[in-house]
């Protein structure tokens, strides 16, 4: 009964020095990705994979240490792995949204970012996402389209007239394009986008 009571104390004993242990590597690592040292955040939870800590958090944050030290497709990788994990998470869907769109990979980019208005079916914010995207594809009127339905849901505002001025220049509608960039100058109080007034000067003086 002795060895078998003194077994139990060694079990429990390790198993608790096994937790302590993985608790402070976790601790240590999100300082350091807290602090910006994705390297050695990184070292860290690769620790904690190799003690079987295989949750999306996990993988979530070595995809973000991948991505923040150049290595979108090592990213790629860990994000798709926490989303086998956790498949209604939107933060994932954005993050691999955001690398594809890096890589200018926009279709793969615009299936991620639609993939977040599941479960947030109102938020302005992804069709800005969605809207810049198709922007950068090329396709100026699925751009407007999308400022459209952001406007519906959140109103007008910077973003929205900066980003219809844009597409109508591209399209070529200076006097739409116009419009919107006056409506823009009256959002920018601060005169912090200074394209502002550089595309006003270019496009729509008199």
């Amino acid at each position: 009964m002795k060895k078998i009571f003194n077994f139990l104390l060694l079990f429990f004993a390790l198993s608790f020095s096994f937790a302590q242990s993985k608790k402070e590597i976790k601790r240590q690592g999100l300082a350091a990705f807290n602090n910006e040292d994705f390297i050695t955040a990184k070292g860290h939870y690769l620790q904690l994979l190799e003690k079987g800590d295989k949750t999306w958090e996990t993988y979530t944050i070595l995809g973000d240490c991948e991505f923040k030290t150049g290595n979108p497709d090592e990213a790629l990788t860990y994000y798709k792995k926490a989303q086998e994990k956790n498949p209604i998470y939107s933060g994932l869907y954005l993050r691999v949204a955001t690398v594809f769109r890096q890589q200018k990979k926009y279709d793969e980019a615009l299936m991620n970012f639609r993939q977040m208005l599941i479960t947030n079916p109102r938020t302005p914010e992804i069709y800005n996402m969605i809207a810049s995207t198709y922007y950068e594809k090329g396709d100026y009127h699925a751009a407007l389209e999308e400022i459209n339905t952001m406007v519906q849901l959140g109103g007008e505002n910077l973003d929205s007239s900066f980003g219809r001025s844009i597409s109508y220049i591209k399209l070529n509608k200076i006097p739409e394009a116009c419009v919107e960039l006056e409506k823009a100058d009256l959002f920018d109080v601060d005169n912090e986008n200074r394209e502002i007034d550089v595309m006003k000067a270019q496009f729509c003086t008199k």
